[in-house]
């Protein structure tokens, strides 16, 4: 039986950024271009820009992971068209990526309202959800956009610090404090359709006794991190709201403080709750079962 090592447990936490990333970055771009005559129109287009390049950059990171694992446990034979796929999706988001930045460079525009990237992006949207079918259960299509949510706002916010004297400091912050609130709601959503599908485990076990569909100690144990997870948010959101029309971009005092240290204690927490996860169900022979 194969064991764990770091190159596939790596894997399993940055594989969901470049699938909800590139459907985060097509949303704020088709947003932006309802909303040109609006402030919001440059700030979409500025979380359209940052969640597409690091949509390039994790897809390239998950796919490197991944092969390497997959080599290192003789599972390359297995898990082939699956690779393929994700090299596929990966080469076609950062060919994006690299137009638009292009584009940013040498005419100084962006491009991200623009219909004919639209339509590009749209496509990378729809591999993204078939190419990897999160289309499968309710829980597994809300869990992609957890942990790059929060993950993508928190290093806007900490962009808007280290810039802070730039005019595009605020935008970061705007991006940060949205993407923070978006988080805990899909988290939130997680936890709802995680019972939903926990509760549909033992019927699966019921007509398939000799098939191990789930460890029930293992879900057991990912519930309550899924709980706790859920907390945490909320009171981190409820937090980042009483404070996000208190200071500005300027200075890391006070409320700034409270929520970066509360934002690192938060993704230590999705990240154990989303390795617990994984050693639910999914890829059981990765985690020595």
């Amino acid at each position: 039986m194969a064991s764990p090592n770091v190159f596939n447990t790596f894997h399993f936490m940055v594989l969901h950024f470049p699938i909800a990333l590139i459907v985060v970055s097509f949303l704020c771009d088709l947003v932006a271009s309802f909303v040109k005559k609006s402030k919001w129109n440059g700030i979409l287009k500025k979380a359209g820009f940052i969640t597409l390049v690091f949509c390039a950059v994790t897809g390239i990171v998950t796919c490197l992971a991944g092969l390497i694992a997959a080599v290192s446990l003789h599972l390359l034979g297995t898990i082939g068209a699956h690779a393929t796929k994700g090299i596929e999706f990966t080469i076609y988001v950062t060919l994006l990526a690299v137009v638009r930045l292009v584009f940013a460079k040498t005419k100084k525009i962006d491009i991200g309202d623009n219909l004919f990237y639209l339509i590009f992006s749209l496509v990378g949207a729809i591999l993204a959800f078939t190419l990897f079918k999160i289309y499968r259960y309710p829980h597994w299509g809300v869990l992609q956009f957890t942990v790059p949510f929060v993950i993508t706002g928190f290093l806007a916010d900490i962009a808007a610090l280290i810039w802070k004297t730039k005019k595009w400091a605020k935008s970061l912050q705007e991006i940060g404090y949205t993407f923070l609130i978006l988080g805990t709601v899909t988290i939130i959503g997680a936890v709802i359709t995680g019972y939903m599908r926990a509760a549909e485990m033992p019927a699966l076990m019921q007509a398939d006794p000799k098939k191990n569909y789930y460890n029930p100690a293992a879900l057991h144990i990912h519930e309550i991190w899924g709980v706790i997870t859920m907390i945490a948010f909320i009171v981190l959101s409820v937090i980042r709201s009483f404070y996000h029309f208190k200071f500005e971009a300027t200075s890391l005092v006070k409320g700034k403080t409270i929520f970066i240290v509360g934002a690192v204690i938060g993704i230590a927490i999705i990240s154990v709750a989303s390795h617990l996860g994984g050693t639910v169900a999914l890829f059981p022979g990765l985690f020595g079962k």
